[in-house]
């Protein structure tokens, strides 16, 4: 596979075996594996990442009153890990399993 960066993935389409729309890549999940070597982990697709983008993606626990406000903004996304990426294509991103089977929470669990 050739070399693909953040800017060439953020803003495609994503959709799955089916052909149905997932949503957009909104943000790419990365893990340090060692100083200056990072490893793409995973993708996160939907309509918006607004609260991902504020800080609110998984390791940042917002403030209570705005806990609901956050969670219902991320109805939406669906996390895609690396594996199940079938093809980057020109302009949309394929994967190899249905919608229904893609997790909700990039880290496997709800946002607080």
């Amino acid at each position: 596979m050739p070399t693909i960066t953040v800017g060439d993935l953020v803003g495609r389409r994503v959709v799955d075996r089916s052909g149905a729309v997932v949503g957009t890549v909104q943000d790419v999940v990365v893990r340090r594996t060692a100083p200056g070597i990072y490893e793409v982990t995973g993708l996160v697709a939907g309509r918006s990442a607004l609260a991902g983008h504020w800080g609110y993606g998984g390791s940042l626990r917002p403030p209570t009153p705005l806990r609901g406000v956050l969670r219902w903004m991320r109805r939406h996304e669906r996390h895609v890990r690396w594996e199940q990426v079938a093809a980057v294509e020109e302009g949309v991103v394929r994967v190899a399993v249905d919608a229904a089977t893609l997790d909700r929470w990039w880290h496997g669990r709800e946002p607080d």
